[in-house]
Order: C-alpha cells, then structure tokens, then sequence
C-alpha cells in the first residue's frame, strides 16, 4: 500500500489468535492507533475476555441486571402480599354457597404472579 492517504494494516498472528493494530494518517501528517484489541463485540457476538474495559462494561451491566432484578423481585412480591389479602378479604365476605367471580379471577391473578416471582427468582 503506498501514498499519504493510505491504510496501514499490520496483523500479528499469535497461535490461532491474531491482534490486528490500525493506523490511519491524520491531516496534519500524525497517525492515529486505535485499540489494539479492535472494536467491541456486535451484537450476539462473545466479549473477549481480555480486554480489562470489556470484562469491566460486562461487569457493570451485570450487576446493573442484577439490581434491576432484585427490584423487580420486590414490587412483584409486594404486589402478591397485596393481591394475598384482598384475596382473604373477598373469601371472608363470601359464604359456603356463593364464590365470586372476582375471588377466581383474583387466584388466578395471584396464581400468574407467583409464577412469574418464581421464574425470576431461578434465573
């Protein structure tokens, strides 16, 4: 490759790995390196585990989810303890002969919740 415009490549082949350092001229004559691990992972694609910023972003993001979930986990319990004692309300006013539609749908509210809680909870 020749000439002042021009892209300068070089790859290190290290075993089956290789590291690929890009250089591009600036205007004023300088040249600019770019991270020697390359650009970050698209999406779908696995992070390398090297690369301290990328293990640091994953880390974050991680913890980030876990948080998120933890809160989420809260509302959702807190919103079943709510849904539990409407639930006893609504069978304490009703009697041996009449069960409201309300209380079934209620249960299965309850029943939906408790399920959702759970999944959250094993994953």
């Amino acid at each position: 490759m020749a000439g002042a415009g021009a892209l300068v490549v070089a790859l290190f082949w290290t075993g089956v790995h290789g590291i690929a350092a890009v250089q591009s001229p600036m205007p004023d004559g300088q040249v600019q390196q770019t991270n020697p691990t390359g650009p970050p992972p698209l999406f779908g694609e696995t992070p390398d585990p090297r690369d301290p910023a990328q293990r640091q972003r994953l880390e974050k993001m991680e913890k980030a989810r876990q948080a998120d979930r933890q809160q989420q986990l809260v509302r959702d319990t807190d919103k079943l303890l709510g849904l539990a004692k409407e639930l006893k309300e609504e069978v304490n006013k009703s009697n041996k002969d009449m069960l409201s539609i309300d209380v079934v749908k209620k249960a299965a509210e309850i029943e939906k919740l408790a399920k959702s809680v759970k999944e959250r909870m094993r994953g």
